[in-house]
């Protein structure tokens, strides 16, 4: 193994799914979480995304709510996606310091487009 292979696999989040393994192992009843603004949900997004904005100063309220309808499990897998990939990544941390284990970053919407999930405006 090279030290270039070696740095990489620790430098990997072990909680970052590539597109297509996502969209292989996704159940429908787990939910998606577009962490982008809402203009940028409003353009275009996920089917069935629901958008909670991490960079709103009340991003923790908005996924206390939604725990609390039962629309996100701390025992189950929520995906998280923005623009890159970046954003998701911070609020997939976020979450699972909050106890959500699953909490996964799948990336950027247009890398999720490539591997052929379907978008919606």
């Amino acid at each position: 193994m090279s030290l270039f292979s070696f740095l990489a696999d620790l430098l990997r989040d072990p909680n970052r799914l590539p597109p297509a393994e996502f969209l292989a192992q996704r159940e429908a009843s787990h939910p998606v979480l577009d962490v982008r603004t809402p203009r940028e949900y409003a353009q275009k997004h996920l089917k069935g995304a629901i958008n909670v904005n991490l960079m709103a100063p009340d991003f923790a309220r908005q996924v206390e709510r939604l725990t609390k309808k039962g629309k996100l499990k701390p025992d189950q897998p929520v995906y998280l996606y923005c623009r890159t990939g970046a954003r998701s990544g911070s609020a997939a941390r976020l979450l699972r310091k909050e106890g959500f284990a699953e909490a996964y970053n799948v990336g950027g919407l247009r890398g999720l487009e490539s591997a052929g999930a379907k978008v919606g405006r």
